[in-house]
């Protein structure tokens, strides 16, 4: 199950997150970061090589996370419909427990350099061929009519990449509830009558 990505990473990171979250990639400095961490900015050299690297590290820690989720899911097993479901807790899960790195995910990736941005197009992809597959096994197996696995999928991931904008953990929904509530709306959608 999904855990928080800062268990993983430097404070380095974690503080960069939370400012590349509130001010934007282009709009912090290494002396706004440095300040953060009690460093002088030519310091924080010493244990990164760059801005970007800590825009990587942030924007890595998600995706893995994330592929990782979907890779469990789909060893796990079970129907088309238990899948969805947990496809939804996770993803949602890993939203709201790491809401500045989500936020930084969704607003900064394509401030990366070409090679690094296609890293993230290429784990993206992997995520939505797992999540189509799923959508096909159900279509398949006669729980899910037919439909176009990569427009349900599209439509499954739009709600919930959203979730960094709207979510609030003092709200009256956990992420679980949310997430059953998201995939219920899917797969009423999808299901065979």
């Amino acid at each position: 199950m999904s855990e928080r990505v800062t268990d993983y990473v430097t404070p380095i990171v974690e503080i960069a997150a939370s400012l590349f979250a509130r001010k934007g990639y282009h709009g912090t400095s290494m002396r706004d970061i440095g300040r953060e961490v009690g460093v002088h900015a030519g310091s924080l050299y010493v244990h990164i090589q760059s801005k970007e690297d800590l825009l990587e590290a942030i924007v890595h820690s998600i995706m893995e996370r994330s592929e990782r989720d979907m890779e469990e899911i789909l060893a796990a097993g079970g129907t088309a419909t238990e899948q969805l479901r947990q496809v939804a807790a996770r993803d949602l899960k890993l939203i709201g427990e790491n809401k500045e790195f989500a936020t930084v995910f969704f607003h900064e990736w394509r401030q990366l350099s070409e090679p690094r941005q296609q890293a993230v197009i290429a784990s993206r992809d992997r995520w939505e061929t797992g999540l189509r597959s799923i959508i096909t096994q159900g279509i398949e197996a006669g729980e899910f009519r037919e439909a176009d696995p990569r427009i349900a999928g599209i439509a499954l991931t739009s709600i919930l990449n959203w979730a960094y904008v709207w979510y609030s953990p003092d709200g009256s929904l956990t992420t679980d509830e949310l997430a059953d509530r998201f995939a219920e709306l899917l797969i009423e959608g999808l299901r065979a009558h």
